[in-house]
């Protein structure tokens, strides 16, 4: 009857406008999306060449064979403009793997770095494929508890926003690639600042002298995808995934003298994993530890405080796999 017609057309029309309003936002953001792409001197072709890119954003669906590609650069593109900082707390969300001594049974105070050092600890979030900047980000946050300075961590969003290269902006957005871990922990220290790589037996005594290490290009297995798995011994099973980036945090040895190695990871369900000496061997990862005390962040790049960051800028809804395949 027409009484009862007059809810579901109020509730429809209130939904068509909550639809055009929020579309109307979108677009709106897009549009300044590619004005930031303008500004950066990104896709720097011939006039259509341009004219096609931006329209490809504003109508990927008009793209037969690149719908998805333009879809998923349009989100990176529209995250990057949508806030001015990455997200940061001093609460950490509930919903995090977090670090427990339940779990991790058998370190002293001694063996771990923020446990040595309780004010250091911080936990990263990794919602995209830029583990090969979460990874030094967190070598050069405890490197300066490390040294009993002030403990900042580097706004990885501004970074991005500031200081990419137009070319490196290009990649990042339609691309989605990412970088060497390495080569960005060296772009972000103080200038002359030495580092150290290590193999696995140089682990334990450079870690005692200058703290967490960046642990780079760690061949990922199936089996290391499981989120629920936070303790991996033996070799890795399963096919190869790809390369990720971590940092080493500290070290236990069992009462038969086994050595086992904790690693902060930046996966929502699994930011504390550890490891024996074979697993690691078998990851081909290489340790790079930062000799040289380091004294602040440079001032040239912006910092926040907190003991939870996470990257939510360059979101999108992909797996652990892809993740982390960039590094």
């Amino acid at each position: 009857n027409k009484s009862s017609m007059k809810p579901s057309i109020v509730l429809l029309s209130l939904l068509a406008v909550l639809f055009a309003y929020t579309q109307y936002q979108r677009d709106e953001l897009l549009e300044r999306g590619i004005e930031f792409m303008n500004q950066k001197g990104i896709l720097k072709d011939s006039f259509i060449d341009r004219f096609l890119t931006h329209n490809r954003l504003r109508y990927p669906w008009l793209s037969p064979g690149l719908t998805a590609h333009f879809l998923s650069a349009r989100e990176r593109l529209l995250r990057l403009v949508s806030t001015e900082e990455e997200t940061h707390s001093d609460v950490v969300p509930s919903n995090l793997h977090v670090w427990n001594e339940t779990e991790f049974p058998g370190y002293k105070k001694e063996d771990v770095f923020f446990l040595k050092h309780p004010a250091a600890l911080s936990q990263r979030y990794q919602l995209s494929g830029l583990c090969y900047m979460h990874g030094p980000a967190m070598v050069q946050h405890y490197a300066l508890a490390h040294n009993n300075h002030s403990v900042p961590m580097i706004d990885l969003l501004k970074f991005i926003k500031e200081h990419f290269t137009a070319e490196q902006l290009e990649r990042h957005i339609f691309d989605n690639q990412g970088g060497d871990s390495s080569t960005f922990l060296e772009s972000i220290l103080q200038s002359n600042t030495t580092l150290v790589t290590s193999g696995i037996p140089s682990l334990v005594p450079f870690f005692r002298d200058f703290g967490p290490a960046l642990v780079a290009k760690f061949k990922v297995h199936e089996d290391f995808m499981k989120a629920s798995v936070h303790h991996h011994y033996g070799k890795p099973s399963g096919k190869f995934i790809g390369y990720h980036a971590m940092t080493f945090v500290g070290h236990r040895l069992s009462d038969n003298g086994t050595s086992y190695f904790l690693l902060q990871n930046w996966w929502e369900k699994k930011q504390f994993v550890e490891v024996d000496a074979d697993y690691l061997k078998a990851s081909g990862a290489y340790f790079t530890f930062i000799e040289t005390p380091q004294t602040g962040i440079p001032d040239t790049f912006s910092y926040t405080y907190g003991k939870y960051h996470e990257l939510e800028a360059v979101d999108k809804p992909e797996g652990q796999a892809n993740e982390m395949a960039s590094e």
